[in-house]
């Protein structure tokens, strides 16, 4: 054995001890007083013949190999090592891995590395890249559930299935509050009106793309301070800022999410024609005191939620979860979920914050529906949040969500349900049907939609039911009684809509008392 080799073998008996080609090139170099270029045939030749073994093709960084003992492999803490120092989004990914339990989503990977959705520098790395390394060194494995891809840390795939139910239910809390937050921003004008993109609860794992990056939320804002151009409207949208969202509520805001979201800022002003003026916002539950720091430091907007919605928000967001998890994962009793709207939303009058919260008051009707629509349809597969969608002939993409779909197996049909949780002397207009939130929208566009995709799956007709606790307009009233007496729509068991008045009625017949308390205490006056 030569020199070289003694010397090597030496260096390299510790399972943990490692080099990058470029500091062991330095050593051998230091030591035995030779050149770069001998340097790297003494580390070539002693990896060919099993004295090292070499990252190849890995690198790490400026096209480096890392080097380290025969015949072990590189462990997640030696990776984190030697990333953090070069190869930074690889190193947050892992970071945030371990704060998550093990995993995260696609999605969360996109934000934390950074990484554009596709590739435009030699030099930048999608995240396909980042995962295609971290894969080929058994570091982390991917798999799809329910449309959400998962990265997943390789030590706890054993226990992926429980692991994806719970971190889509953290998905879709972080989603929860984005369209009050949306609202609160622009009632103190943080942000117009006008344009606004965000990501939503039922595509938890979509974004909202600007510039070839992800992002919770963006929008623009006139607001940076006293205006000198008030008269020209024209003038004044072309020197818009571009505010952008990042928004964390199921964990704490960490030191890993400002490098991420700060690293987007900077892709996207480094990309821009003309210079852009960039508002960061970042709306967080919780945050590291480093994190905080940072934030700081670098002048981005911080929001926790008690400093929009109170302090009472934090118990209401515990409850929160507890009823996101308790339906996806079919946990707890029709009575348990409703006790747990009821806790809620007696939170939310309590902390004064009903009107701030009025999406998430909607949204917590959607699950009082629950109970209702189990008992109704005993033998069916309920979907909740479902999103339809196609490709149309000119190459456009469309697609609609929708709150619950039935496959009611013993009366041979599936049920469409539109759900709309609004306070009793709100009047929901008969049209324009390309318009949300009218009936037109839902009878005339969406559930025809739904139907077309839906019976290319299966043979059962397709139907559909409104259900509110608002009121109908005069002329939607006309229009949903007659298509109450259309076969083809009409569910078997039921009507096709529900106002306030009848879903009492209704609810009484199936001695539902404590929805019925609920509705009449919070929607229905």
């Amino acid at each position: 054995m030569s020199k070289y080799d003694e010397y090597l073998s030496v260096i390299f008996a510790n399972d943990k001890f490692y080099k990058t080609g470029n500091e062991l090139n330095q050593i051998l170099q230091e030591k035995f007083q030779i050149t770069s270029s001998n340097a790297r045939k003494i580390i070539s030749r002693a990896c060919s013949k099993g004295i090292l073994q070499s990252s190849h093709p890995i690198t790490f960084g400026n096209g480096q190999y890392v080097y380290y003992k025969n015949k072990t492999s590189l462990s997640i803490n030696v990776i984190k090592e030697i990333t953090k120092k070069n190869r930074p989004p690889v190193y947050h990914l892992l970071n945030l891995l371990d704060a998550s339990e093990g995993i995260i989503s696609y999605y969360e990977g996109l934000k934390i590395t950074a990484s554009p959705l596709r590739k435009e520098k030699e030099k930048s790395n999608t995240l396909n890249e980042i995962l295609y390394m971290l894969e080929y060194l058994g570091v982390v494995e991917t798999t799809t559930d329910s449309g959400i891809t998962y990265i997943i840390l390789s030590s706890v795939s054993n226990k992926v299935i429980p692991l994806m139910y719970q971190h889509r239910s953290n998905m879709i809390m972080d989603c929860f509050f984005i369209p009050d937050v949306r609202n609160w921003l622009i009632k103190h004008n943080f942000i117009d009106n006008k344009y606004i993109v965000y990501r939503n609860q039922t595509l938890p794992s979509k974004g909202a793309e600007h510039n070839n990056y992800i992002w919770d939320a963006f929008a623009y804002t006139n607001t940076t301070g006293y205006n000198t151009t008030l008269g020209n409207s024209i003038e004044r949208d072309e020197k818009k800022t571009l505010v952008v969202l990042d928004i964390v509520i199921h964990r704490s805001y960490m030191s890993c999410d400002v490098q991420g979201f700060l690293r987007r800022v900077q892709a996207v002003r480094s990309s821009a024609t003309r210079e852009r003026k960039i508002l960061p916002i970042v709306v967080y539950q919780e945050i590291s005191s480093h994190a905080f720091s940072q934030l700081k430091s670098l002048g981005f907007i911080m929001l926790n939620l008690g400093s929009i919605f109170g302090e009472n928000i934090y118990p209401i967001i515990h409850k929160i979860k507890e009823i996101k998890s308790s339906i996806l994962n079919d946990w707890g009793t029709s009575e348990e979920i409703v006790e747990n709207v009821d806790a809620t939303l007696s939170e939310m009058e309590k902390s004064g914050q009903s009107i701030n919260l009025g999406n998430m008051k909607g949204d917590l009707f959607e699950v009082l529906m629950y109970p209702l629509i189990k008992i109704i349809h005993p033998h069916a597969s309920i979907e909740l949040g479902k999103v339809l969608k196609r490709k149309e002939v000119d190459g456009t993409h469309r697609e609609y969500e929708y709150d619950v779909i039935v496959r009611d197996f013993q009366n041979e049909e599936i049920i469409v349900y539109e759900f709309k949780g609004k306070n009793s002397k709100i009047e929901i207009p008969l049209k324009p049907h390309d318009k949300p939130n009218t009936v037109k929208w839902f009878f005339n566009t969406t559930l025809p939609f739904a139907r077309e995709e839906l019976q290319k799956q299966n043979s059962f007709p397709v139907k559909g039911c409104y259900i509110t606790t608002a009121r109908f307009s005069a002329d939607a009233l006309k229009v949903l009684n007659n298509i109450n007496t259309h076969k083809n729509v009409k569910p078997e068991t039921h009507d096709v809509f529900y106002d306030g008045e009848k879903l009492l009625q209704l609810l009484e017949g199936k001695r539902e008392k404590h929805i019925i308390d609920v509705l009449k205490k919070y929607y229905i006056h």
